[in-house]
């Protein structure tokens, strides 16, 4: 078998020369043989052509009111013309495209936040801004501001000509020694007038927690220069004997009869109001939150419904598909998701921050906002959440607020309220609808698991005598367990509700 030599490279010194003399003949000039091309028609016209400017001015028709005639025309100049969500935080901007219905996203500008100043911007396009009158000195929602013009620059550019130094009278301070000296006590109130009046702009701007109550209070140095009050307490006292016929047709029925508390809550809801509903726990406040539920079906609106833990949204999940139906309802959360386009929307608060910011096309349709478990606020960790979806809500939602351990919720709702500018209507009421006993189990087996014993009834008092009787049943249960029982023999009371 006879083997085929190896042909021999040429020399380098060969391959330079061909590579300095000709490099077009290299393999990598040679696209040809290495991608595939596809021809383009040329269209020369294509360069002409350019996205048509949205127009700042209509032309309107007048005619007469009686009549019909046609009159004249005029040139209307409009607003908000060439707004997206990348330079707009209104309402009327176009939406966005249909993936970014939900989250949003990160380029997009927040919708404006309701209870804010908003001041319309500059919208005669030939003229020219003038600096000294056109430029905002107070930011939105402040009720002061800085001026940033050097007045004593300006004033000396003026009067520079004139303007001359006294030596004698700049040096001679015996006059201001001497009135200093004289009296004291006027400048020390004269400093202590001016400390205070920084105080009261300070507090004016800080709201400082209650030792007590551990919730937010508005420092008492500083009162409503509106004397306006947003929280408003609905008496509860007076029943409601005409609620059927002032919501003759109710946009959701309970196969039982409503609380008062409920009942003047849902009138609050008809009147499309903001509520802040405080009751004990099972009192029933989920009634407040499906009526406004039934409200947004009914208006072809939205309704979003927050909650501070997961477990807490799943569980509203279901309960809500099963009175509304499962097209009805939707949740949202970091992992699942699941009929996002539901009228009704369930999900953390942290969820619906986050849709806030990105400025989600959601928000333009939502009616109610159910701040379930409002308490959270006042967590350190958390609770900044709650203040931030609270301020950013644009100004065409209305809140419903629910807690069972809000001890201040006047003051709260009036935070709310001077926060949005919005009247809050508070409906509190201390009845426990569900009474509340505490009950020591002694059980440790089968034979044992119902010794159940009531030390604290209905009126809140102790009685001595089932403590007694938990107290016997266990010694019994320990003799009869004996020195074998271990740790069983030496257990502890368990205490149950």
């Amino acid at each position: 078998m006879s083997s085929v030599p190896v042909p021999p490279f040429p020399p380098p010194q060969q391959l330079l020369k061909e590579f300095l003399s000709s490099p077009q003949e290299l393999d990598i000039h040679q696209y040809k043989r290495h991608q595939k091309l596809w021809s383009r028609v040329p269209v020369p016209r294509s360069l002409l052509e350019a996205p048509l400017c949205p127009a700042h001015i209509n032309i309107v028709s007048e005619r007469d009111p009686s009549t019909g005639t046609l009159l004249d025309y005029k040139e209307v100049e409009l607003e908000e013309v060439g707004l997206t969500a990348s330079n707009s935080t209104s309402l009327q901007r176009p939406p966005g495209p249909l993936d970014q219905l939900i989250k949003g996203e990160a380029n997009q500008f927040p919708f404006w936040p309701g209870g804010m100043d908003r001041t319309d911007g500059i919208h005669s396009y030939g003229n020219e801004i003038n600096f000294d009158t056109d430029l905002l000195t107070v930011p939105p929602g402040f009720s002061e501001g800085m001026d940033f013009r050097n007045k004593i620059v300006a004033h000396a550019a003026s009067d520079i000509n004139s303007f001359k130094i006294n030596f004698d009278e700049l040096f001679n301070v015996t006059d201001i020694d001497l009135q200093m000296e004289e009296d004291p006590q006027r400048n020390e109130t004269e400093a202590g007038d001016t400390n205070q009046e920084e105080q009261e702009q300070i507090d004016e701007l800080v709201m400082i927690p209650d030792p007590v109550s551990g919730g937010l209070e508005t420092s008492a140095r500083t009162p409503n220069k509106n004397n306006e009050v947003w929280a408003i307490k609905v008496e509860l006292h007076e029943d409601i004997d005409d609620f059927y016929k002032k919501i003759p047709s109710m946009a959701h029925t309970w196969p039982f009869e409503l609380d008062n508390f409920q009942k003047q809550a849902i009138l609050r809801l008809e009147s499309h109001e903001n509520v802040f509903v405080s009751a004990h726990t099972s009192a029933g406040k989920t009634v407040v939150a499906e009526y406004a539920i039934a409200l947004s079906l009914s208006h072809k609106t939205r309704t979003i419904y927050t909650s501070p833990i997961k477990a807490l949204s799943n569980q509203k999940f279901h309960d809500f598909r099963g009175t509304f139906g499962e097209s009805a309802i939707g949740l949202v959360t970091g992992d699942v998701q699941i009929n996002k386009e539901g009228p009704c929307l369930i999900m953390t608060t942290e969820i619906l921050r986050s849709m806030l910011y990105h400025g989600s096309d959601v928000i333009r349709d939502v009616e109610w906002v159910v701040f379930d478990e409002v308490h959270y606020i006042n967590d350190t960790e958390r609770g900044v959440v709650w203040e931030e979806v609270l301020i950013m809500l644009p100004d065409h939602v209305r809140l419903i607020l629910l807690s069972a351990t809000v001890p201040n919720t006047m003051e709260f709702a009036d935070w709310v309220g001077r926060t949005k500018q919005r009247k809050i209507h508070v409906v509190s009421t201390l009845q426990r609808p569900v009474p509340l006993q505490h009950y020591l189990y002694t059980g440790n087996s089968k034979h044992t698991q119902e010794e159940l014993f009531m030390i604290v009834g209905e009126d809140k008092k102790f009685i001595v005598p089932g403590y007694k009787q938990a107290l016997e049943a266990k010694r019994k249960s320990d003799e009869k367990s004996g020195p074998k029982g271990g740790a069983k023999g030496r257990g502890q009371l368990t205490t149950a509700q």
